[in-house]
């Protein structure tokens, strides 16, 4: 009789058993208390991105309280799981000064092992790391290189900073032109830091570069 039960349980659990894209539609539609459940029966099933979902809702208290240390323990959970997204936002958690967690040499070597993964978000912020001396010795040839590698994937902020180098002319020579062709892309979407270089820099009156002959650089993508 008692295995008979069990058996009537497992069955009746697996036939209610969400996937995560249902999850996360049921949350739109009727809150996250209501799939707050759901998300930890994903997770004790190691999905990292419900995972990753529950580091978040702890993390922004997003109709629960807040808790950081929870969001800490799941996104490491995630990251030891090899989510790349959930190890970003972990070295982010140790970026932040006004975390528990603080820690800036946790922090780039994280973004380090992701960049070597070719992560784009990562690669962008080792090349912050370098820029700005964070962590590590400035290195502002080291830092465009990063930055490019994250611009070649299309990532908008990587071409912002891009532009800012080309503009100052750190780690390359000053190519206003070029700076103009980032600084506009990024603007394509946007991104606040491509229109500040692009007016700190009055880059309007600056005509495009589109030779872009060097073998290290197309175009941005």
């Amino acid at each position: 009789m008692i295995k008979y039960l069990l058996f009537v349980s497992l069955v009746f659990s697996f036939s209610f058993a969400l996937t995560y894209e249902e999850v996360e539609s049921l949350e739109k539609k009727e809150g996250t208390l209501k799939a707050l459940s759901y998300y930890k029966q994903l997770a004790r099933q190691e999905n990292t991105k419900a995972i990753f979902r529950l580091a978040m809702i702890h993390l922004k208290g997003i109709e629960i309280q807040q808790n950081t240390e929870a969001a800490h323990d799941l996104l490491l959970k995630a990251a030891t799981l090899k989510d790349k997204k959930s190890a970003y936002y972990l070295a982010k958690l140790y970026l932040n000064r006004n975390s528990p967690y603080f820690n800036l040499t946790k922090a780039y070597n994280i973004f380090l092992e992701l960049s070597q993964a070719d992560y784009a978000a990562a690669q962008n912020m080792i090349g912050k790391f370098l820029l700005n001396g964070i962590a590590i010795e400035k290195d502002y040839k080291l830092a465009v290189k990063y930055f490019e590698a994250a611009s070649k994937q299309g990532y908008t902020e990587a071409h912002c900073n891009l532009a800012f180098m080309y503009a100052s002319g750190k780690g390359v020579f000053p190519n206003f032109g070029r700076a103009n062709v980032f600084a506009t892309e990024g603007m394509k979407k946007n991104h606040p830091l491509c229109k500040k270089v692009y007016e700190d820099f009055n880059l309007a009156k600056y005509p495009e570069d589109k030779s872009f002959k060097f073998n290290f650089y197309t175009k941005p993508n």
